[in-house]
């Protein structure tokens, strides 16, 4: 390869390909060389001269910072949002960055009209009065729900993202309305006898499905996870241990060697009512250790949506009209627990809940009849010894 050819400023050397390179050294004193190999001496000469004039007029960068801000410049809000994704399916469970994809998609990267202008904002422009449009746009587009909060908290935590990688100064991402905790639906206390209804109406692998859901206060994906190595009998003892969690991806069910929280991985001992449920619907299901217990009848995990509609018609079936979801069990079995005198936090250890705030200000109830004993008894307290 001949020598590089000497300028007054950079130099030209040809290369094996026939192309050229041009470099030269900065005012920091380091060498840069051209963003690619040139196909011309001139065209290579050209970006010399380029570069001489922005240190003579002192507006000279070092190129790949040039490059970056070029590329920061035309980068879009939704452009943003996809590599922020990527960004965190090494990091994150399967279930969550499905979650995620969905939430932005339908709420940002993939919606129509007012609120799908975010999206093609660029990165760098993208300011408060942008957020608090979207905000807006989606909340007279599907009411004032906790999706709309999950999508703006997925763009504040990506936003910052940009943040913490200098892409943007600071995060425009601001929208008091949208902090607010919507208020959940206040899940009304079934009784036993109403789920009991329910469960009656219900066949193998549904009524087991129902028994761990509403009297044990498992969690749907957990259920959907067991296998058959996951319950223990000894003597006249049920456990069930979990180990891991089911969930759809993608319409698919998909099983997660992993309990959905730290707190979810726990032992949760079968109530001796419902043993003879979980010894028949063993024996039906053979004896592979790795089996699912709740499986179709091809062999596939039962999916959570399937189940919620078979659910709902055996409700109806047993003439119940109020609304009862598999999570209504989790009502159900912790304010029956609190009344029988267990503690808070041994409650939130026996379903899996690491904050005990949810257990007492969401779920925990009061049955009427305990209330008013609760209510007869300080009325006997007042009234005083009877004569």
């Amino acid at each position: 390869m001949p020598a590089p050819k000497k300028r007054l400023f950079g130099t030209i050397s040809r290369l094996s390909s026939g192309k050229y390179r041009a470099r030269y050294t900065g005012p920091d004193g380091k060498k840069y060389s051209g963003p690619h190999p040139f196909f011309t001496k001139d065209d290579a000469g050209a970006w010399l001269r380029q570069e001489q004039k922005l240190i003579e007029f002192d507006e000279w960068q070092p190129p790949h910072l040039r490059y970056r801000t070029k590329e920061d410049a035309t980068r879009t809000v939704g452009e943003w949002l996809c590599q922020w994704l990527d960004l965190q399916e090494k990091r994150l469970k399967p279930s969550t960055m499905d979650n995620y994809r969905a939430v932005l998609g339908r709420r940002i990267l993939n919606t129509t009209g007012k609120a799908g202008r975010l999206r093609d904002i660029p990165l760098v422009k993208l300011t408060r009065k942008d957020v608090i449009a979207w905000w807006d746009a989606i909340t007279i587009k599907h009411g004032y729900q906790s999706y709309n909060r999950a999508a703006y908290s997925c763009l504040r935590t990506a936003i910052q993202a940009a943040v913490d990688r200098d892409l943007i100064p600071a995060s425009p991402v601001d929208v008091p309305d949208a902090r607010r905790r919507p208020k959940p639906a206040r899940k009304e206390l079934p009784t036993a006898a109403t789920m009991q209804k329910i469960v009656d109406q219900l066949k193998p692998p549904h009524r087991l499905i129902a028994v761990l859901t509403f009297f044990h206060g498992m969690r749907i994906g957990e259920v959907l996870g067991l296998r058959r190595k996951d319950i223990t009998i000894t003597g006249d003892t049920i456990l069930i241990h979990i180990r891991g969690n089911a969930y759809r991806i993608a319409g698919n069910m998909t099983y997660q060697p992993t309990p959905k929280t730290s707190a979810s991985h726990r032992t949760i001992p079968v109530f001796k009512k419902f043993h003879q449920d979980i010894i028949d619907h063993l024996a039906a299901i053979g004896d592979s250790p790795d089996a699912f217990i709740c499986t179709s009848s091809t062999g596939r995990i039962i999916s959570d949506t399937f189940y919620r509609s078979v659910l709902h018609r055996a409700k109806n079936r047993a003439g119940i009209t109020e609304r009862i979801s598999p999570h209504y069990g989790r009502v159900w079995l912790i304010t029956t627990l609190v009344e029988q005198g267990m503690t808070i936090p041994a409650i939130g250890e026996l379903l899996g809940q690491v904050d005990l705030k949810v257990i007492t200000e969401i779920y925990m109830r009061t049955s009427d009849a305990r209330r008013q004993e609760a209510l007869q008894r300080v009325n006997d307290l007042l009234m005083g010894p009877q004569m």
